[in-house]
């Protein structure tokens, strides 16, 4: 096993997430990131699974698993990006690769998402994204991740 896949193995928790312009940083398309939670997790298996979210989201007045109505249903989706698929290491790059089976954005299904891993230390890992469409621009980003230890994490 590559060492930067040993290393990226576990559950992750959002720590930040920054998007930038030419003039600067500007709030996530979720909003700003201390209004976001997020989950990552790689299992040693090959499959990941990302989720970011509103901590708020707004709930259905119909509490049925298929209530909502369209404003609501459109609120529900435009709260949280989500995605799974299996993923790889690349050691001599630093990059990890999301292979995207499924994902709440239909667009990025069949996508192989890359990410340059950067690690302050073995508990928080920046995950650099290259320049993807947003607000009409093509804006680099990256999300900041924090190891989850345990159960009661």
């Amino acid at each position: 096993m590559t060492r930067l896949r040993t290393r990226l193995i576990g559950s992750w928790q959002l720590a930040d997430w920054k998007v930038f312009t030419t003039n600067g940083a500007i709030d996530p398309p979720l909003g700003p990131a201390e209004r976001c939670t997020g989950l990552l997790i790689y299992t040693s298996e090959g499959t990941m699974s990302a989720h970011l979210t509103l901590t708020d989201r707004m709930r259905f007045a119909d509490a049925s698993l298929d209530g909502g109505s369209v404003e609501e249903k459109a609120g529900a989706y435009s709260s949280i990006i989500s995605y799974a698929g299996t993923w790889d290491a690349d050691d001599a790059t630093g990059r990890v690769i999301h292979h995207v089976r499924m994902a709440t954005f239909p667009n990025f299904v069949g996508a192989d998402l890359e990410r340059l891993c950067v690690f302050d230390d073995d508990d928080t890992l920046k995950l650099d994204t290259p320049p993807m469409a947003m607000g009409g621009e093509t804006r680099p980003s990256y999300i900041l991740w924090r190891r989850l230890s345990g159960r009661g994490a």
